[in-house]
């Protein structure tokens, strides 16, 4: 079993498929064939937030997300969801209760973040990385996990490059789309990138 991560999917999303250079079609069919080609039965997805636009109705979300976990059920791939800022299930979205259950329904998991052990260490999951952002400020600050020290991994800001740093100096790897190819990327991959800048860290 494998665990793969990816962020910031943008399904239905026309300035988002625009600016990756795609038509909205192009840009849904490139995202369902890498993550088809890039998992295998009984591994599972973590897709940390942003998988919509946030424009549609939150039933018509909900029913692009389930095609989406359908897809991936099919080849035997549990997929399990953070809430980005876009999804109707948010919570800063003062309804995001009201549609809870409906994606629960049709995901294998939903939360607003969480912790996963990788390269030995609590990495903490979370749609937002402890600072930085794709605009001028960091937006939802709120939102966004305390810095403890522990590694990040992360979505939102779209970042070309996976590895960041918070202002406190903690790791931050970014699963975007953006960061890796329009494909997700793989625990070890992960592990691999943790340990390789933790020895920098260190000297």
């Amino acid at each position: 079993m494998t665990d793969w991560f990816t962020a910031d999917l943008h399904l239905g999303h026309e300035a988002v498929a625009s600016i990756r250079d795609m038509s909205n079609d192009e840009h849904t069919a490139t995202i369902y064939e890498n993550l088809v080609s890039a998992t295998n039965s009984g591994d599972r997805l973590f897709i940390l937030g942003d998988l919509v636009s946030g424009f549609e109705t939150p039933e018509d979300e909900i029913q692009r997300v389930a095609r989406l976990a359908m897809t991936m059920n099919r080849y035997n791939v549990k997929v399990h969801v953070i809430a980005g800022n876009h999804d109707c299930i948010h919570p800063k979205r003062s309804k995001a209760h009201r549609y809870l259950y409906g994606y629960s329904y049709v995901v294998d998991s939903v939360a607003s973040a969480g912790t996963l052990k990788i390269a030995g260490q609590r990495a903490v999951l979370s749609h937002y990385p402890y600072d930085g952002d794709h605009t001028g400020e960091d937006r939802d600050i709120q939102w966004r996990a305390r810095d403890l020290g522990a590694p990040i991994i992360h979505g939102h800001t779209h970042a070309s490059e996976p590895v960041s740093w918070s202002r406190q100096g903690t790791l931050q790897i970014c699963v975007s789309l953006d960061a890796w190819d329009m494909r997700p990327v793989s625990k070890d991959e992960l592990a691999r990138l943790i340990e390789r800048n933790q020895k920098k860290e260190n000297g």
